[in-house]
């Protein structure tokens, strides 16, 4: 089943998430959330972005304000005490999105095991889209410097 707004496979959520309600993205894979009603710093598991505005614009209007899953893999925190989870929204799971966007890189440790094949194959799913596009836009440009120049 796809989401007919994104072209996203929708997966099924697992059991034994953690409910958590998002008030506020603080970087671009880091979310401020209660979970019964304590605040923690929650860090999207496998998943890196560097400095992309695009990436927190997206995940700022995915999640804020709403009720999103929490799904712990080998480790649930860092070394500096922030939950590290698999965000799912719905039957959505935002690291994989990401991904699946170009928003986010693979960030793989030792501590994440359940996922880290599917993220490396959407990763590499996704450069080979923005690889494509980068070639059609130079041959765009090309068309236009030989020809209608």
């Amino acid at each position: 089943m796809y989401a007919a707004d994104t072209g996203i496979k929708k997966e099924e959520k697992p059991d034994g998430t953690v409910t958590a309600y998002v008030y506020k993205v603080t970087k671009d894979n880091r979310i401020l959330a209660t979970i019964k009603g304590k605040i923690y710093s929650i860090c999207m598991q496998g998943v890196t972005v560097s400095g992309e505005s695009e990436a927190r614009r997206f995940l700022k209007e995915k999640v804020t304000g709403h009720q999103v899953e929490l799904e712990y893999d080998e480790q649930t925190r860092d070394e500096k005490g922030n939950i590290i989870a698999y965000v799912w929204l719905e039957a959505e799971m935002l690291n994989r999105t990401m991904l699946e966007k170009g928003y986010a890189r693979v960030a793989p440790t030792p501590q994440q095991t359940r996922y880290i094949n599917d993220f490396r194959r959407r990763q590499e799913q996704a450069d080979q889209k923005q690889n494509a596009r980068n070639l059609s836009g130079r041959f765009f440009y090309f068309l236009c410097i030989h020809f209608f120049a």
